[in-house]
């Protein structure tokens, strides 16, 4: 095959990918106690064995893309939907069950906090070792050494032992070592969910010229901001299959809109009020129920005048303080497709803002009357460190509810119906010239 032909080849082709786990399942209690297990010792000879059966679990069932070389490539999906899987296979951690991967290109992989560090290490050590398990000589290594140190930020502590690293330095280092040392193609995992913002934003410039350098990147991310800042093209994957592929804007689309309507009714309306089932948990707040209520808290019953203020009601406990923590909603139109806008509860004078002391709070966050054009909205709950990290990024947040907003447009006789537009504020300050 001549060179044109081979430089034409996507940089990594997955065809009819499966993977198969067994679970044993044993028939007894869910725990048991060291005379249990001794009893069960005595009986063995006996012939009274402890039955059990497997059940095969597919992580993963005949996924196939492909990722054209110079591409920063995203996957998304939800928890348990085998990105994780997917990753390790691609990274030749695993082998699959069924199907065939080509990947043309020395590979670099950062699937986790520290991945291929070894704690006794110091960061130099570190970096020398994971220059060589990419194949790079000594030479190569040194003549990026002081541009990985300088990315990663952490000169001061580069001959400290990894081990003593917090988790922001370690992933400072890691991706910095990923990013420099020339890998052609570069997997990345949620490595942009663990430093502060302007990292996260340094990492994002580094990813992007990547493009220029002819690199190719498999990208990560519950983050549909990251995913769409940083991806032409990707994959949705949900319970080990392929969802959806092509543009990245269809399919982080569909996401979001799957992740809002889940649990819906077949109305496809968002009931006003969300009250945690414990599946939703952070070191920093723990939502209780998030609801719309009107200006004497009194429950909407989702529909809002829209000659009226509503309110966006949050309840929770706040189990860690700190002074760049807050708490604020993000309203949506029907589809979820697009944020109208975003108010924190810290968004004004610093003598305002409400107060954020560990234990249990409630907030209330207006919704202007006669901004919002009659129709039907969603609003998320968001939760962030400002300018560090959100807890609940406000593009996935599970914290939801649904908004519909009926009444007539303005107080003048002459406009009594519905006006084109998204929103449709009374605007009144308007004189003669």
């Amino acid at each position: 095959m001549s060179k044109k032909d081979s430089s034409s080849l996507p940089a990594i082709e997955v065809t009819g990918i499966s993977k198969c786990y067994t679970i044993n399942h044993k028939n007894k209690a869910s725990y048991s106690t060291l005379k249990d297990d001794l009893a069960n010792i005595v009986r063995a000879p006996l012939g009274k064995k402890i039955e059990s059966t497997e059940e095969k679990f597919w992580a993963l069932k005949n996924v196939s893309f492909e990722v054209p070389k110079g591409e920063i490539f995203g996957v998304i999906g939800k928890n348990g939907s085998g990105k994780s899987t997917l990753l390790k296979i691609l990274s030749r951690i695993v082998d699959p069950t069924e199907g065939s991967i080509k990947i043309r290109g020395r590979v670099a992989s950062l699937l986790e906090v520290g991945t291929g560090f070894h704690p006794e290490l110091t960061g130099r050590e570190n970096i020398y070792f994971n220059g060589s398990m990419l194949g790079m000589s000594r030479q190569e290594i040194t003549s990026k050494f002081q541009e990985i140190v300088d990315f990663s930020e952490i000169e001061k502590f580069i001959d400290t032992p990894v081990k003593f690293y917090s988790s922001g330095m370690y992933v400072r280092l890691a991706f910095a070592v990923a990013a420099h040392l020339d890998p052609e193609i570069l997997i990345l995992d949620e490595v942009l969910a663990v430093g502060d913002a302007a990292f996260q934003q340094k990492s994002m410039k580094k990813i992007l010229s990547t493009m220029t350098e002819g690199r190719t990147v498999l990208f990560v991310s519950h983050s549909m901001g990251a995913i769409r800042q940083l991806c032409t093209k990707g994959v949705l994957l949900k319970e080990g299959t392929v969802e959806a592929s092509g543009s990245i804007g269809a399919i982080t689309d569909r996401y979001l809109l799957e992740t809002m309507n889940e649990g819906e009714e077949a109305t496809s309306e968002l009931s006003p009020t969300w009250v945690n089932n414990g599946s939703v948990d952070s070191e920093w707040f723990v939502p209780e129920e998030i609801s719309l209520v009107d200006a004497d808290q009194k429950p909407l019953k989702g529909v809002a005048d829209r000659n009226e203020d509503a309110w966006v009601s949050i309840k929770g406990t706040i189990k860690k303080t700190d002074p760049a923590f807050t708490l604020g909603y993000a309203l949506w139109d029907k589809d979820s497709r697009n944020m109208l806008y975003m108010s924190l509860a810290t968004d004004g004078s610093q003598k305002d803002w409400p107060k954020f002391n560990k234990g249990p709070v409630q907030i209330l966050g207006k919704i202007p009357r006669r901004l919002l054009n009659t129709g039907n909205y969603r609003v998320t709950v968001v939760d962030a460190l400002f300018q560090k990290y959100w807890i609940h990024d406000p593009e996935a947040s599970p914290m939801r509810v649904g908004l519909k907003v009926d009444g007539k447009y303005t107080s003048s006789p002459y406009w009594l119906d519905n006006r084109g537009g998204i929103i449709a504020p009374e605007i009144t300050d308007w004189k003669n010239a």
